[in-house]
């Protein structure tokens, strides 16, 4: 009977501290969201900020002239119609055409595209990034921009910093006249 009285006590023992030994587990999920926005301006040379917008082909800058004397000249700078032209001689400049920002909240990949040819033309560009962090990228980069093509002008534009933009153009046997081409910024 003293077995017997023993073993409930130590039966009693075992289920009284099970649920200390033995717990049941649950989890909620949590999610945070910090609202993302992709923006951008344009800045043309002494001119007000021109802000993207989502809709395509978005809000229109002043107008960018190329004022060649002949149809061969290399390395023309950009214009600014009834302003002052980009200052430097090709391809580094000290006053740009265009100054890009990041106005919105996440990295920004800056790219812009020429909308049709100009037979004879070829337009270049020189990026150089500006702002406290450049992602350990190379502060100035510089290419041609293709027809119909997006050229990536600055990777990892990251929120609140900027790019210098210096374009130029190269003709070649060109015809006199007057032609009309659009450059289409985007952001990715």
């Amino acid at each position: 009977m003293r077995n017997i009285g023993k073993m409930c006590m130590a039966a009693i023992f075992c289920l009284a501290f099970a649920n200390i030994v033995y717990a049941d587990y649950a989890y909620s999920p949590v999610l945070v969201g910090v609202a993302t926005s992709k923006s951008f301006s344009v800045t043309l040379n002494a001119q007000s900020a021109t802000n993207s917008d989502p809709a395509f082909p978005g809000t229109a800058t002043a107008v960018i002239w190329f004022n060649s004397t002949d149809g061969n000249t290399k390395q023309v700078n950009a214009t600014v119609i009834g302003a002052n032209s980009q200052v430097g001689p090709y391809p580094l400049c000290t006053t740009p055409i265009a100054v890009f920002k990041n106005t919105g909240t996440v990295n920004e990949t800056l790219s812009v595209k020429v909308n049709n040819t100009i037979t004879g033309m070829t337009f270049f560009y020189n990026a150089s990034m500006t702002g406290s962090d450049t992602g350990g990228l190379a502060n100035t980069t510089v290419g041609a921009l293709m027809n119909g093509v997006d050229s990536p002008m600055v990777a990892r534009l990251y929120p609140g910093n900027s790019t210098n933009v210096c374009i130029w153009a190269n003709f070649t046997s060109v015809n006199g006249g007057q032609y009309q081409t659009q450059f289409n910024y985007t952001s990715a």
